[in-house]
């Protein structure tokens, strides 16, 4: 029961998520750790650290609490339940696209949900800022880190991996 409804909160998930892959994290950290309670707010973030050194970010991380939850099968229904919503979706609206494309109400949707992603990523990052800033050092890793990718062309893999090696070190 539990790996049915793995999949069925990361097909809804997918379906309902517009905006790029990390407006997902605050549903799935609502749904993982607070009212499931499957994950920890920390391993929550050791799965989307895990899955940023990795192509497809976003699939590795479901397939990281898919294990998780229930071994190698959650792993594979996991990166399933993450991709089946995309190619259908994408499927679809490649047929339609160009037609409906300078229409004012497909525009405007997409300037109204731009502010709903920004507001939902603030929300996210606060909540599970609180969980990895617990003191001055691993604030000021952020800092940095956040510079680096900020600032310069620094792949944001090399950060990461820097960022833990620092924080395996000195931690």
């Amino acid at each position: 029961m539990v790996l049915l409804n793995l999949c069925w909160i990361l097909i809804v998930i997918n379906t309902l998520t517009i905006g790029g892959g990390f407006v997902m994290l605050p549903m799935l950290q609502k749904e993982f750790v607070e009212q499931r309670h499957w994950l920890s707010n920390q391993e929550f973030l050791d799965a989307i650290a895990i899955g940023q050194l990795t192509p497809g970010p976003l699939t590795v991380m479901n397939a990281v609490i898919g294990y998780k939850v229930s071994g190698l099968v959650g792993a594979i229904a996991a990166m399933v339940s993450s991709y089946l919503p995309c190619i259908i979706i994408v499927t679809i609206v490649a047929k339609y696209y160009y037609d409906y494309k300078e229409s004012i109400i497909v525009q405007s949707g997409f300037k109204g949900i731009k502010p709903a992603v920004i507001g939902l990523l603030a929300a996210v990052s606060i909540s599970l800022g609180n969980t990895a800033l617990v003191d001055p050092l691993t604030l000021g890793i952020a800092v940095i880190s956040f510079a680096v990718i900020a600032f310069t062309k620094t792949d944001p893999s090399f950060v990461i991996v820097g960022a833990g090696l620092i924080g395996a070190i000195l931690l």
